[in-house]
């Protein structure tokens, strides 16, 4: 194989990391240098083989470990808009009827699908409890 062609593959690698920060692309990244290497040197294509897979692997058990570590040991865990609106304060929009499974309520601007345990008319405030698919689980504030 030409040794363009792994450069190519080791450039579409390291681009693709920039996308994901796993630091996986990065690791066959620097195996398609190595297997680069061992074909502009003209060894065989087992050669180039075990070049790409030994050096791939040492990157991904050596280094790759530290490196998570290192550029995300600050980073804590991030709340999905949806997780980020338990606890937060809601209006009622429309009546809540528990046996009959109706009712919005209105959250940070935003109008959801809500249930809660006792009847509740519109303009309450309320907190909301938990998150189940869409549907929020409120109680009187």
């Amino acid at each position: 194989m030409y040794y363009y062609v792994y450069l190519i593959i080791a450039v579409c690698c390291f681009v693709g990391e920039m996308f994901t920060m796993e630091f996986s692309l990065t690791c066959l990244g620097i195996g398609a240098l190595a297997a680069a290497a061992a074909s502009w040197f003209g060894m065989g294509i087992w050669i180039q083989v075990i070049a790409f897979t030994l050096l791939s692997s040492v990157c991904w058990l050596g280094i790759r470990p530290f490196a998570l570590k290192y550029f995300y040991k600050k980073s804590k865990h991030i709340k999905t808009p949806a997780e980020d609106v338990i606890g937060s304060e809601a209006i009622v929009e429309t009546d809540l009827s528990p046996s009959m499974g109706t009712g919005r309520v209105k959250v940070a601007g935003e109008s959801w699908k809500a249930t809660a345990k006792e009847p509740l008319p519109a303009g309450t405030v309320c907190v909301v409890e938990k998150l189940d698919g869409v549907t929020l689980t409120v109680r009187p504030k």
